[in-house]
């Protein structure tokens, strides 16, 4: 029997857990979590498909963190703290929300793990701030508190959509008739990319196809829809006006991190001039936000990373405390 420490990405759909052992990633597996009835089952069933005893343990979960009994709505699940810790037989049992897990991951990911978009001058002690279109838009900051990373996170991508032409102009007025506030996320996500693909087709008075995301994007990587190219060049670069934005606000010269289902599907396509233009034109702090270096995330775990640096910190500070 091996003595390991346990780590989780728990989503909607699927559950990743991973051992770890002298500091590293072993035994990553993943499950359907509909398999399941509970946290607590798939969790026992992957311990004993190893053979494992469990110390300690972390779990990013899709789902606000908030008092002693988490709800994840999508699954079904609810459970307390206490209830995992005690019936996994777990020394101490934490939870995070999947974006502080990903953010957590930010200072420990290199080369390969990322496509830099624009080098920027990067400040290792300067923030870093993550940020995901995907199912919605989630984002979160990561700063150094007396040498140890700490994640500061909220619900950044309900904040106001601020246009910067005309065009943007029309769609939100257009957004503003069906939704009555129109977040960021309106715009940046999966839905959002059918919100934006529906506004055009309104403003230019031509009836939209019943095209779902990923049919919008497959257009405009083979460039067979030119309404479905304008909506792809509208969201990306919105996504760049947005990280700009969240640079002058924390001066994150750490890196911005894109991270998300979406970006790395039309990376290769989307034209990173423009991209880098749109990120940077705040006027008078248009130096000021290039200063910020910018990555696509390609690592396939980062909330598994990220989980493993928030366990190894709790249990680095518990060593100092007993010193």
């Amino acid at each position: 029997m091996s003595v390991v420490d346990l780590i989780a990405d728990v989503g909607g759909t699927n559950i990743r857990l991973a051992a770890i052992k002298d500091e590293k990633i072993t035994r990553l597996e993943c499950f359907k979590c509909a398999e399941f009835d509970s946290l607590e089952s798939v969790v026992a069933h992957y311990i004993e498909m190893y053979d494992l005893a469990v110390n300690d343990a972390c779990f990013g979960i899709a789902g606000p963190v908030v008092g002693e009994v988490l709800t994840m709505t999508n699954l079904g699940w609810s459970f307390s703290i206490a209830s995992v810790k005690d019936a996994l037989g777990l020394n101490q049992v934490h939870f995070i929300n999947d974006y502080t897990a990903i953010a957590m991951s930010l200072a420990s990911l290199k080369g390969e793990q990322l496509v830099t978009l624009h080098e920027g001058r990067v400040d290792e002690d300067a923030p870093r701030i993550v940020c995901g279109p995907g199912t919605g838009l989630g984002v979160a900051q990561l700063v150094k508190v007396n040498g140890f990373l700490q994640c500061i996170s909220g619900e950044g991508g309900h904040s106001d959509f601020a246009p910067t032409d005309r065009r943007q102009l029309k769609l939100l007025e257009n957004l503003m008739a069906k939704f009555e506030h129109v977040s960021i996320e309106r715009l940046l996500s999966g839905q959002g990319i059918v919100n934006i693909y529906q506004s055009l087709a309104f403003i230019e008075g031509i009836d939209a196809q019943a095209f779902d995301a990923s049919q919008i994007s497959q257009a405009y990587i083979k460039k067979s829809d030119a309404l479905c190219v304008e909506t792809m060049e509208i969201f990306y670069k919105t996504l760049a006006q947005y990280l700009g934005n969240m640079v002058l606000t924390s001066g994150a010269f750490g890196g911005v991190y894109i991270a998300g289902g979406i970006m790395p599907r039309i990376i290769d396509v989307i034209d990173i001039k423009a991209f880098v233009e749109a990120f940077s034109r705040k006027g008078r702090f248009s130096d000021y936000a290039l200063r910020a270096p910018i990555h696509l995330i390609k690592e396939a775990q980062p909330g598994l990373i990220g989980a493993q640096v928030y366990l190894g910190q709790i249990q680095q500070k518990e060593s100092l405390n007993e010193q």
